[in-house]
């Protein structure tokens, strides 16, 4: 996973048009519990569960997200879904959206993708539904659990905008205990559908796209977490001793002179702190209080040399310092060595005299 992605967790988030097309091939028998260990805001479980007697779960890394979620109804556990503890064969649909990514480790760094669905699907009780939402590519990593552990498999291809974009496809199946020749034609047919198949080339998920799954009731269930509760350890840590001492090494600091120099400053001494950023500051009084701020700014020149029918170009580079001042009455200045170009006036210079002879 890119590191765009990286920061925001491997949040996508289902379109709401596909959690409604998901929604259409779901039947609730009764009362139930449904679970997503990677909840989000919660807007997708809504979805898929809307107008069905559910109490719904989930756990979510994001402390924002989480809040979002919990303020939706849905008792929501922050932290990492790996550290979230809940009794075997405990809900009754397992809605699952997992991180787009690999594990990072020494060796098997296997897709999180496989991962997720191995740590959760034992949550699912027998007949229990499973709607697992990947990219296309990923299917064959997770076709070993799928085919052992489910029956009744679909797969089938989203088309709202943002799924095309990440080729995103829904698997829906029942648990079930799948034992002999049943496993073999499982994995056959997400090999087929995976490996030796083509993402367009899978049906449209939609209303009637496959015969309705019936959710079966189950009572209520518990979940409970045993990991590290990362918010209060970042609210403690500026505090720890270990902290203090890592910190200065860790964390970029400004370097701030203050005090009066010993001897008057001469051009250069101004000159070599300016270019250092230690002039920086707030300075005069009244209407000419003031902030400094200087920077070095690199400018190109170019020109073309022409020698014969071949024409050579030539780029010079040189640093140049501005100071940029804004005033307590709102007035803004910037100073530089060489007056502002005019819009559209390019940075040239002609060609020497000798070189065009």
């Amino acid at each position: 996973m890119r590191n765009v992605a990286r920061l925001k967790m491997g949040y996508y988030p289902l379109p709401n048009a596909e959690g409604v097309k998901l929604r259409s091939l779901l039947s609730f028998a009764g009362r139930a519990s449904v679970i997503d260990p990677c909840i989000g805001q919660g807007t997708a479980l809504q979805l898929v569960t809307s107008d069905a007697q559910v109490r719904r779960y989930g756990v979510e890394l994001d402390a924002e997200r989480a809040r979002i979620a919990s303020a939706n109804g849905i008792e929501t556990i922050q932290g990492n879904a790996f550290d979230a503890i809940a009794r075997l064969e405990s809900f009754s649909l397992l809605y699952l959206n997992p991180p787009y990514d690999s594990e990072i480790g020494s060796i098997a760094n296997r897709r999180m993708e496989a991962v997720f669905l191995e740590h959760t699907y034992r949550w699912l009780a027998m007949e229990g539904v499973l709607i697992l939402v990947i990219p296309f590519e990923r299917l064959h990593d997770c076709a070993g659990i799928l085919a052992s552990h489910f029956t009744q498999l679909a797969v089938l291809r989203m088309t709202d905008d943002e799924s095309v974009k990440y080729r995103q496809i829904a698997v829906l199946g029942q648990r079930r205990d799948v034992r002999g020749a049943a496993v073999e034609n499982n994995k056959r047919q997400l090999l087929s559908v995976g490996l030796y198949g083509s993402f367009l080339g899978l049906a449209e998920l939609q209303p009637g796209a496959c015969l309705p799954y019936s959710v079966p009731s189950s009572a209520e269930a518990e979940l409970s977490y045993r990991g590290i509760p990362y918010d209060l350890l970042e609210d403690l840590l500026p505090q720890s001793g270990a902290w203090k001492q890592a910190a200065p090494l860790l964390m970029p600091h400004e370097d701030v002179a203050t005090g009066r120099p010993i001897t008057p400053l001469h051009g250069g001494h101004v000159g070599l702190l300016c270019t250092a950023g230690l002039l920086n500051g707030v300075f005069g009084q009244g209407s000419d209080r003031h902030i400094a701020r200087w920077r070095s700014v690199k400018h190109v020149t170019t020109f073309v040399e022409q020698d014969g029918d071949t024409e050579i170009i030539h780029h010079r580079e040189r640093w140049a310092n501005e100071l940029y001042l804004v005033y307590a009455d709102g007035r803004t200045l910037k100073l530089t060595e060489t007056p502002a170009k005019k819009e559209g006036e390019a940075d040239g210079e002609c060609t020497p005299a000798a070189r065009a002879a």
